[in-house]
């Protein structure tokens, strides 16, 4: 694509004069109608007012109706070496006849409309100082060398010779390319709306044929071929009228009133019509080839123009309906008219001039064509990835609530057997402790504290295998939070941080007092003991619809990725004390209470998490 704009955006003289000992060679010229055919003797012998020709475009000059044959005067330099040679870019004329010195060294002719020629002549030391001779005559109204003669190098020549209309070989190769891989990629795609992809293969290989045609190089490289090519040139623009608009159809339906199929079954009698009076033509030795020829170019011309502007009619009032394929389908079609309009236009205004513009508007319509049909397959990976990712979320979830109900019910048998010898071995330390001998009572002490931890540690089990509530009412959090607060006070003054509460008295929410506040004295002792020396921990709640948001976050050492997404699984802990029960627990609670917790953390700054209830209101 670099390339391609490259070569758009040089002008031809300025990648010319790049070229080593180029020079560029004056040339003048003489106009005749079509009843005059002056051989190069007469010329020779008559005494002829030559126009010296300083601009490409010297139209002016000339009388489009009776100016069908012209003669072109070249001096060649006088300092040619043994591998000189001359090239003459764009030079017009179905034939063409080439003296130098009186000997003819170039005679061709043709019979096909296609009459725009590159020509690369070898060139000799003898030849130094000599008159190029050139005679052009065409059935069109374009004659004679339009763009500059060059003499150089032959092998520079030669370059030249090959690189211009390569632009157009390029475009239309691309486009040609673009089209087989739309075929390959269809034959992988399943549930594919073939309608559309064929019709939009149909207008890019019409628009890669058109291009690649047009393009002067195969005509110098394949001289005889050109009748084929120009042939198929004719035929993928002939194909292009109802290809287009029933593309158009696939892509943003019918039309108002079904204009737009009816639209591309028109163009298909225009060209059964084309190709009967093409047939008649052959059969009666061309008697009415004027006659096709007026069918096939300005009639064409009228009709492409007509269609196109129909087309981009219609794609802008179905954009205007909020369809974003219609949007971009009228904005590439709209380059797409305008190059065309402008191109027709210039056409038939000027009597030279070479279609340049159309192709980059090809090419960007069917850049569109691509975006609108490789959008929803971008569309479509994307969800793919996102399925993906929660697919990944669930199956982590699935294997979470296994694990937490395998626990669970080995919890709550464990729990049950083990709680009656702790109650019954409590006891009977208690009654040792009432014994005289103190160092007996200090280690029974220590035992009875031992066995209120182990039966803390049972109740969380317990309450991890039934989280479920035997009293459940209306909580207020303001008043919830500040019992929490007054417990946690003393901790957080030996931690050296300062606990923030910012709790409206108007929020409610369901669910059983004493396991919230196990809940919330289980997350706000965790943020205080994360903090080393002093910090805050902050909480926060409001309302947000018929949700009631909780944020507690603390300025602690805060947790990597890894930690994060082990939070809350059972006998997991970051202290070297725990056993992870007690955020197992609290996840449960949490949940038992048709909630949610999602925390967030960064390593050295803090971690916050961010609680969700139902409303109670």
């Amino acid at each position: 694509m670099c390339l391609l704009g490259v070569l758009f955006i040089l002008p031809q003289a300025v990648l010319h004069a790049q070229e080593k000992d180029i020079q560029k060679l004056s040339r003048d010229m003489l106009w005749f109608n079509d009843s005059v055919n002056l051989s190069y003797e007469e010329l020779m012998e008559g005494n002829y007012k030559w126009t010296a020709i300083d601009d490409s475009y010297f139209a002016d000059e000339m009388d489009p109706s009776t100016v069908h044959a012209a003669w072109t005067r070249i001096k060649l330099p006088a300092d040619l070496d043994e591998r000189s040679g001359l090239l003459l870019e764009y030079i017009y004329g179905q034939q063409i006849d080439i003296y130098i010195d009186g000997e003819r060294v170039i005679g061709q002719s043709n019979n096909y409309p296609f009459d725009r020629n590159h020509i690369l002549l070898s060139l000799d030391q003898e030849d130094a100082g000599k008159v190029v001779y050139i005679w052009t005559h065409s059935s069109d109204r374009t004659v004679g060398l339009s763009e500059d003669a060059w003499t150089g190098s032959y092998i520079d020549l030669s370059g030249m010779y090959l690189r211009d209309g390569l632009s157009s070989v390029l475009i239309g190769g691309i486009l040609l390319l673009l089209a087989v891989l739309i075929e390959v990629t269809c034959l992988f795609m399943t549930r594919v709306n073939t309608r559309q992809w064929s019709s939009m293969m149909g207008v890019i290989i019409c628009f890669g044929l058109a291009v690649l045609l047009y393009s002067p190089t195969l005509y110098t490289l394949y001289p005889d071929y050109s009748e084929i090519l120009v042939t198929g040139f004719e035929a993928a623009l002939i194909l292009l009228l109802p290809l287009l608009a029933y593309c158009f159809e696939q892509m943003i339906g019918p039309g108002p009133g079904g204009l737009i199929n009816k639209l591309w079954k028109s163009m298909l009698v225009y060209i059964a019509f084309c190709m009967l009076v093409r047939v008649v033509n052959a059969l009666t030795g061309d008697v009415i080839y004027a006659f096709y020829e007026f069918l096939t170019r300005p009639v064409f011309g009228v009709v492409f123009i007509v269609e196109l502007i129909l087309l981009t009619y219609f794609a802008i009032l179905e954009a205007l309906k909020g369809n974003r394929k219609a949007y971009l389908l009228s904005c590439g079609s709209g380059i797409f008219t305008v190059a065309a309009v402008v191109e027709w236009i210039l056409y038939y205004t000027l009597n030279w001039y070479d279609f340049w513009m159309i192709k980059w508007g090809m090419l960007a319509f069917t850049v569109t064509l691509v975006i609108i049909k490789t959008n929803p397959l971008w569309g479509k990976h994307e969800q793919v990835e996102l399925y993906t990712k929660e697919l990944e979320v669930f199956n982590n979830e699935l294997q979470r609530s296994e694990k937490i109900k395998i626990i669970s019910e080995l919890a709550a048998s464990v729990a049950h057997e083990v709680r009656n010898p702790l109650q019954v071995t409590r006891g009977f330390l208690q009654l040792m402790s009432k014994q005289e001998n103190l160092r007996n009572r200090r280690y029974v002490s220590i035992a009875i504290e031992e066995l209120d931890r182990a039966s803390e540690i049972i109740n969380d089990f317990l309450t991890f295998a039934k989280p479920e509530f035997d009293q459940i009412r209306l909580i207020n959090l303001a008043e919830e939070f500040n019992h929490i607060e007054g417990v946690l006070i003393p901790m957080a003054n030996l931690e050296g941080c300062v606990i923030t509460m910012d709790v409206p008295e108007n929020l409610w929410v369901r669910g059983n007092t004493s396991k919230f506040k196990q809940a919330f004295i289980n997350i706000l002792k965790n943020s205080i003991e994360a903090i080393q020396g002093s910090g805050e921990v902050r909480v926060k709640a409001y309302s947000r619809g018929k949700e009631i948001f909780i944020h507690v976050q603390d300025t602690g050492i805060g947790m990597n990725e890894q930690e994060l997404m082990r939070l809350g699984e059972p006998y997991f802990s970051n202290k070297t004390k725990g056993t992870g029960l007690g955020m197992m627990v609290t996840f449960r609670i949490i949940e038992a209470m048709d909630g949610s917790i999602e925390y967030s953390s960064e390593k050295g700054i803090g971690t916050e998490a961010v609680i969700r209830f139902p409303s109670g209101t």
